[in-house]
């Protein structure tokens, strides 16, 4: 009668894991990345409860790339053999600050409405915020618990409520929530914040 169907994965401590596993799709995304990039390294992320094992790729630049594999073993053995790139574990050497450094530009110039250079930090995300925007602001004020921002807030404040967001909602934290932590990344992801 289908009493398993639907049927959630689950970490080790309970949690729901709602991602889906990764495809032949995602590996050739990892290959395509690979070859078209200098410099890439290699990062295992371990599962937790909000996404499956991933595997990161990193190019020179900063720019990267992250996708789902099987396994922890099974994303070492296809970075190591199959695209022949360093592969490190993110529990034991972090991920580079080339990766956030590119994120910030390309979210910045992409916020920004003149062409500014990287090293602004006062550039508005909008002139004029939709509804929307809006929303997705005070959705981060009030899980972060911080004052209201300004109007037209910089893409620094922002960043810096969205960080404490993330870390008030995310799901390993004790009574962290995973319907708060979605609600933080759906914000971000409306702002064009990066991760």
């Amino acid at each position: 009668m289908g009493i398993f169907r639907g049927r959630k994965a689950r970490t080790d401590g309970g949690a729901s894991v709602s991602d889906r596993n990764a495809s032949r799709a995602d590996l050739e995304a990892l290959r395509e990345f690979a070859k078209t990039r200098r410099g890439v390294e290699a990062w295992i992320e371990p599962r937790t409860s909000v996404t499956q094992t991933t595997l990161l790729l990193v190019a020179g630049d900063g720019e990267s790339i992250r996708r789902r594999v099987a396994s922890a073993q099974a994303g070492h053995d296809f970075a190591r053999k199959k695209l022949q790139v360093p592969v490190y574990d993110s529990n034991l050497v972090p991920i580079p600050s080339r990766k956030r450094e590119y994120d910030l530009r390309k979210a910045r110039a992409t916020g920004s409405s003149s062409s500014s250079s990287s090293t602004t930090t006062t550039a508005p995300v909008a002139k004029t915020q939709t509804p929307r925007e809006l929303r997705a602001i005070m959705t981060l004020e009030s899980i972060a618990g911080s004052d209201p921002l300004p109007s037209n807030p910089s893409f620094d404040d922002l960043m810096r409520v969205y960080r404490k967001a993330r870390k008030q909602a995310h799901p390993d934290r004790l009574g962290g929530q995973r319907d708060k932590w979605d609600t933080v990344e759906d914000a971000a992801r409306v702002l064009g914040l990066p991760d």
